[in-house]
């Protein structure tokens, strides 16, 4: 029996969803859905891909949408040390943050060199936990990186509410999106990596904190 990558229940079912070549596991537990291993891109053609992303600066709609996440993840005062995690090939977002004070180490598995040295107030994602096949480890990991009040900020657009609308839905077009949550998966996704799910507006964006009683 397949076990759920993000709620740990041991009944990933194969789901009777097949879109051309793709095939998808669902969770019936918290509603987690992914892509099968044998329909994902390997790596070279995912960095192709994330290549061909023309993020810029000078997109003012682009940016628009960026300051939209950081008005949800950043606190209104204080200098924070800060982990742009998945900053991709041109970190738009790590300059904003700088230009708001803050201290932004950036860090892509691939587009930068070396892992940036912890510990960190603020880890932000921004569209990265629907390109990851294990997000409980990861998030899990990034936990380990941080300060003993510090949060881990993403960014990943949430299932549609109705199951048949997962089809035709727009994320679900691009390659190299193989995990999708509900509220519920990130509930669960949270309990499993040992922290909490802090902040959550339904849509998009969702905040980790640590779970109190596990800090010494």
């Amino acid at each position: 029996m397949n076990t759920c990558p993000v709620c740990l229940a041991g009944d990933f079912e194969r789901w009777p969803l097949r879109t051309g070549d793709r095939s998808y596991r669902r969770c019936p537990d918290c509603g987690f859905i992914q892509m099968d291993a044998s329909c994902r891109l390997d790596e070279a053609d995912e960095r192709a891909r994330y290549e061909l992303h023309e993020n810029s600066p000078q997109d003012s709609g682009y940016v628009a949408w960026l300051n939209r996440f950081l008005d949800f993840a950043l606190p209104p005062q204080g200098r924070l040390r800060v982990l742009d995690f998945g900053s991709g090939p041109e970190p738009v977002m790590a300059s904003l943050m700088r230009e708001k004070g803050h201290e932004v180490h950036i860090e892509d598995k691939y587009f930068t060199e070396e892992q940036a040295e912890g510990p960190f107030d603020l880890i932000t994602s921004v569209e990265v936990f629907e390109h990851l096949a294990d997000p409980r480890q990861t998030l899990a990991d990034l936990r380990g990186r941080l300060t003993s009040r510090g949060t881990v900020c993403i960014s990943t657009e949430m299932l549609p509410e109705d199951p048949d609308d997962f089809t035709g839905w727009h994320y679900r077009s691009d390659p190299t999106h193989i995990s999708f949550f509900t509220v519920k998966a990130l509930e669960s996704l949270a309990l499993n990596a040992s922290m909490t799910l802090s902040g959550c507006d339904g849509r998009r964006y969702a905040s980790f904190g640590l779970n109190a009683r596990l800090i010494r």
